[in-house]
């Protein structure tokens, strides 16, 4: 009896840390998509505070925003699916156990389901990643041609003086 207790705690330790793991991604990846919804409201409050409903900065600003939202959504299903698998092995290994029947089969399918839905959500949120850091890339070359538009104005008007 024990030795079967003991095979059981074995067979399910391996799918449990797997489910652990995921959780750690599923925080990181909540997280930064909690960013992306607030961010998307803050920019569309602000463009509706501005007096104008057309302002293509912004919208392009809130169109890699909601991507980027979009990617991490595919990634959050894609973990959640897989920690689904990760359960549905727990129990097919404690089943198997329990009825000395073997289902090795199902089980190594649970395994490759929920280890190539880790992949596939690792991809998208790479993809996420990419497109924050193409994001950022606009946001400090739109700075850079603010100040250059500041610098312009203010030698204009110090010319205009003169």
């Amino acid at each position: 009896m024990f030795e079967q207790f003991q095979n059981m705690l074995v067979n399910a330790l391996t799918p449990i840390t797997l489910i652990s793991g995921v959780g750690l991604m599923m925080l990181c990846m909540t997280n930064r998509y909690n960013h992306s919804t607030d961010r998307i409201r803050q920019l569309i409050k602000k463009r509706e505070d501005g007096g104008s409903f057309v302002e293509p900065a912004l919208d392009k600003e809130i169109h890699l925003i909601f991507r980027r939202a979009s990617y991490l959504r595919k990634a959050m299903l894609c973990l959640s699916l897989s920690a689904v698998c990760s359960g549905l092995l727990v129990a097919t290994n404690v089943l198997s156990n329990f009825s000395s029947t073997n289902f090795v089969t199902i089980s190594a399918i649970w395994l490759v389901l929920a280890l190539g839905l880790i992949v596939v959500s690792t991809a998208f949120f790479c993809m996420e990643i990419g497109l924050s850091l193409h994001a950022l890339g606009l946001a400090v070359e739109h700075l850079h041609e603010q100040n250059r538009d500041r610098t312009e104005a203010a030698s204009h008007t110090e010319e205009k003086q003169s």
